[in-house]
């Protein structure tokens, strides 16, 4: 029986195929080297973010969820609003339109207009809960927290007493100085804007139906609504 023989392949495309796999292989070393360059790109990348990732830790809506921060300052003053994270706020301590004037007492000495204070307070709010009350370096300090539609509102003061007159050091001293502030006890926003929902200037009118009960008058006003 004759043996019948394979058919071969031309010459020409026998050096074809081998001249190409020096190419497949300097293809797969050049895919590697693009890998490794991307990764080192990626790498690089990842370090030059990881600063912005840390200040968007610190954006407001986050820094919104923290818990309010009682006491006064190391200097000795009230807080002031948070405004850029609790536009539902006012104090004493600030110079734009979250600012509120200052009162002064019927009494004299920060003790007893903190006692004042405290029993009006009692009297007249029930469900107001005293969260602090210490006596500090710059005088009294009282904080109650306060049911509303955002949690529990803060609502801290600190009184002074004037010190003497250096041109009358006899002359009477006026009543206590009384500083404050109210916030509301959380921020919510409208979504997906990220616009704060306000309270409706609920923070002004708490303290102002306060300080009519208490007939401390605003300092900077000698009007009789100033009593009122």
């Amino acid at each position: 029986m004759a043996l019948r023989s394979l058919p071969s392949q031309p010459r020409s495309q026998c050096l074809q195929a081998s001249s190409s796999r020096p190419r497949t292989v300097a293809a797969v070393s050049a895919a590697k080297a693009a890998l490794q360059s991307a990764c080192a790109l990626a790498c690089s990348a990842t370090i030059l973010l990881a600063p912005n990732v840390a200040v968007a830790d610190d954006n407001p809506y986050r820094e919104g969820l923290q818990p309010v921060q009682l006491g006064a300052t190391a200097d000795g003053t009230i807080r002031s609003c948070p405004g850029n994270v609790n536009p539902n706020c006012v104090s004493t301590a600030n110079t734009n339109e979250l600012y509120a004037p200052a009162w002064r007492s019927d009494v004299r000495t920060a003790k007893e207009a903190a006692e004042e204070l405290e029993r009006t307070v009692l009297a007249s709010y029930e469900e107001w809960e005293l969260a602090r009350a210490e006596t500090v370096p710059a005088g009294e300090y009282r904080a109650w927290l306060v049911p509303s539609a955002f949690g529990k509102d803060v609502v801290e003061f600190l009184i002074k007493e004037e010190p003497p007159s250096t041109r009358n050091p006899d002359a009477p001293r006026e009543g206590a100085f009384v500083t404050y502030r109210s916030l509301a006890g959380s921020v919510k926003y409208i979504w997906p804007i990220q616009q704060p929902i306000t309270d409706g200037g609920a923070q002004k009118t708490r303290l102002s139906a306060l300080r009519e009960k208490l007939g401390w008058r605003v300092i900077g006003c000698e009007y009789i609504e100033c009593f009122e």
